[in-house]
């Protein structure tokens, strides 16, 4: 039987920049997603392979550089968008071989979400991603929320709790398209 979002509340103490592991989730009792263990956040050469033990990452190797906050129509490498995560970015993920519907409505869910007020634009981008267990994913530094149906709210809910908690809260656009 396949899971709608999950509803699970979770919460997690951030470590600091250089990675670590994140403490025992505490229940919150509102903000959706899961913890997921923290995999480090370390550059490494752009191009490189890299293996990640939670899917979708929420946290790892990556390259120095990252993804400018926009929709990608095409599938963007891991090694970019990760490293969005760690300046506090929302990823918002599907598969590209999900309905055409679902596609619709995550489009649209990622179109919903607020501006960041800190930095004046929503800090967060959307790409498909083939290696995805579900058809759709949320994620953030050491939070990822999975589905087979689409809930904006609790996207919104997720972007705006989850937000602005990477190990580096930086706000600038990236420099790869």
């Amino acid at each position: 039987m396949r899971q709608a979002w999950p509803a699970l509340a979770l919460a997690a103490s951030l470590s600091g920049c250089g990675g670590g592991s994140p403490s025992a989730p505490t229940p919150t009792g509102s903000i959706p997603g899961v913890a997921v263990p923290n995999e480090g956040w370390t550059h490494v050469p752009e191009g490189s392979a890299i293996t990640y033990r939670s899917n979708p990452p929420a946290s790892g190797p990556h390259y120095p550089v990252w993804l400018r906050y926009q929709e990608y129509p095409q599938p963007m490498a891991r090694g970019y968008w990760v490293h969005n995560l760690e300046h506090g970015a929302i990823v918002v993920l599907y598969r590209p071989d999900a309905p055409a519907d679902v596609i619709r409505q995550i489009t649209e869910a990622f179109r919903s979400i607020p501006v960041d007020p800190s930095c004046g634009h929503p800090r967060a981008l959307l790409t498909p991603d083939p290696l995805l267990p579900r058809l759709t994913a949320v994620v953030a530094a050491d939070f990822v929320l999975q589905g087979d149906t689409v809930d904006a709210r609790a996207i919104r809910d997720f972007a705006a709790a989850r937000r602005g908690h990477g190990p580096e809260d930086l706000c600038d656009q990236g420099t790869r398209p």
